[in-house]
């Protein structure tokens, strides 16, 4: 399936009218490691600096705003608040979903960041998603720090079925939905049901392969809207190894849409019922 690329190239004014971030902010706590991290060890140029009275609201403090070149005319800042006590961790979950992710070009070049990040004692972890590839790291402030390489374009499927995504959850939280099954549910009843255990996978690449072992397997595959439907009769089961998905991909394998119920999706195996 040929498909138009959607999103915008480096420097492009999306539809909004917008540029790109001039910069992204956080607070920090020990700038000076904070300047060794990313400017001595990860090569970011510090290219402008704020040092400034409290000013606005009579209790804010004094502060230093500092800013790093990350490439295409963005900026990584950091505000550092004389006095201001560091609060108490984040639970991990809010903690790895308040980041930034800045692009690389290639492998060569994800995979050297991580060696230099690896040899200054940090611990890096590698993770494939569906459209990048990304390896994070806690910088000296505990924010979650991610750099990523496209592996494919977006494209208007992926904006059609993110419409379609963030309509089933709506449609799921109005009627009390609970879990991400609620709106997998949803979504399947906005592109022709099958009718009987089935899974609506996205016809994109990284998912083929479930498709593929479904096909091996004797289960039924149609073609829907941009979506392929695996489907049995009999309740089903996928696994995970022979079909050759890493584990991100592999818990995004229904998104499409459900039918039926899921009895069992561990990291081997999903099983699919009536």
């Amino acid at each position: 399936m040929l498909l138009q690329k959607v999103s915008t190239s480096k420097g492009e004014a999306s539809s909004a009218g917008t540029i790109g971030a001039n910069h992204t902010a956080f607070a920090c706590w020990d700038p000076v490691e904070t300047v060794r991290f990313y400017g001595e060890i990860l090569g970011f140029p510090l290219v402008h600096a704020v040092p400034a009275l409290g000013w606005g609201k009579d209790d804010n403090p004094d502060m230093v705003h500092f800013f790093f070149d990350i490439g295409n005319g963005d900026t990584l800042a950091f505000f550092y608040y004389f006095g201001w006590p560091q609060p108490e961790p984040l639970h991990q979950v809010l903690r790895q979903s308040n980041h930034i992710a800045v692009e690389v070009p290639d492998e060569a070049s994800l995979m050297a960041y991580r060696d230099k990040l690896q040899a200054a004692g940090y611990k890096v972890m590698t993770v494939e998603h569906e459209t990048i590839e990304s390896i994070y790291v806690d910088d000296p402030n505990g924010i979650f720090f991610e750099f990523t390489r496209p592996l494919r374009d977006l494209t208007r499927l992926d904006a059609d079925d993110a419409r379609r995504t963030m309509d089933g959850l709506a449609a799921a939280l109005a009627t009390g939905g609970t879990s991400i099954s609620d709106v997998w549910r949803a979504k399947a009843r906005t592109h022709s049901p099958i009718g009987e255990p089935a899974i609506h996978v996205v016809d994109q690449p990284e998912w083929r392969g479930a498709v593929e072992y479904a096909r091996r397997v004797g289960l039924k595959t149609e073609q829907r809207e941009g979506y392929v439907v695996i489907h049995s009769a009999e309740p089903f089961e996928i696994r995970r190894k022979e079909a050759g998905l890493n584990l991100a991909v592999w818990f995004t394998l229904p998104a499409g849409g459900l039918e039926g119920r899921i009895t069992r999706f561990d990291r081997d195996t999903l099983r699919v019922e009536a």
